[in-house]
């Protein structure tokens, strides 16, 4: 990302490097980009005890990567629950879609309605709850949906 050098990155180049993997993720807006209509990340990673974490990566034959977090609990990566649950890049329902660019993105390939988007991101929770036993919290707040998420 940044050659080696005793000096830090700019401010400059931080923000170039940070906008050259947002791009790679459909994370910017460009035009003619159907990936590029989404409000960014739709699950939060989820927090969950480490034991249970040890179950799950077994399951996953150990391809379960995690991050640290407060003792007892380790952070996993979202975008692997749902594409083991058996979600791929690109899957939709209706208008409403995964990015093909990143797991975590829901978009709006065809007229969807924010409901669409949500029911897709309702399925996605239910699913990853169903066959895990991790229920994914969304980023985004809800505003005006008779049913909270």
């Amino acid at each position: 990302m940044f050659a080696a050098s005793s000096l830090p990155p700019t401010l400059q180049q931080v923000r170039d490097a940070v906008r050259g993997i947002r791009h790679g993720k459909g994370m910017l807006i460009v035009a003619g980009d159907p990936d590029c209509r989404s409000a960014g990340s739709f699950f939060k990673n989820p927090v969950i005890e480490t034991a249970a974490f040890d179950a799950l990566a077994g399951r996953l034959d150990g391809d379960l990567p995690r991050f640290p977090a407060a003792d007892g609990f380790v952070k996993l990566p979202a975008a692997r629950l749902i594409e083991a649950a058996g979600f791929t890049r690109g899957y939709r329902r209706g208008g409403a879609a995964i990015s093909s660019k990143h797991t975590l993105a829901l978009v709006n390939r065809d007229h969807a309605s924010a409901t669409d988007v949500v029911n897709l991101g309702r399925e996605i929770r239910d699913t990853v709850r169903d066959r895990f036993g991790v229920t994914l919290v969304p980023e985004p707040i809800f505003l005006g949906f008779p049913t909270p998420f």
